[in-house]
């Protein structure tokens, strides 16, 4: 499998839409939580495949910094019809109970059973994220 990982962000919705709704970068990965532990706002999965051409099953899922799965995808299938074509995918998260807030949860991409990327990405309490900017 060539498919290669162009970008991935873990983004609130909202935030998302504030700083433009269009990945760019110094866009940054963070999810929002009221309080700990609390339900996550509406979060995106964004990501972009490439230099491959074919058929293959993506699947991805999040993780606690302890390594617990808090979250797992429904498998696709993408085809990729030409070797120069971008599949862009986006997939929302809605209501996560989340425990904790830290700076190193993980969604990690697997294609075809396989590991294949990381992207790291904080969760942190309702409004820290804006207060940042």
């Amino acid at each position: 499998m060539g498919a290669r990982l162009r970008y991935a962000k873990v983004i609130d919705r909202k935030l998302y839409m504030i700083r433009g709704g269009r990945v760019h970068p110094g866009l940054e990965n963070v999810v929002e939580i009221p309080s700990e532990p609390g339900r996550a706002a509406a979060f995106l999965i964004l990501r972009a495949w490439s230099n491959d051409h074919g058929t293959f099953t993506e699947r991805w899922k999040l993780v606690t910094p302890g390594g617990r799965v808090v979250y797992e995808s429904a498998p696709r299938e993408i085809h990729m019809a030409t070797k120069n074509h971008i599949e862009k995918l986006e997939d929302e998260v809605n209501d996560l109970e989340i425990e904790y807030g830290a700076d190193d949860y993980e969604c990690i991409f697997s294609l075809d059973e396989r590991e294949v990327a990381r992207v790291r990405f904080p969760v942190v309490e309702d409004g820290l994220a804006t207060e940042a900017e």
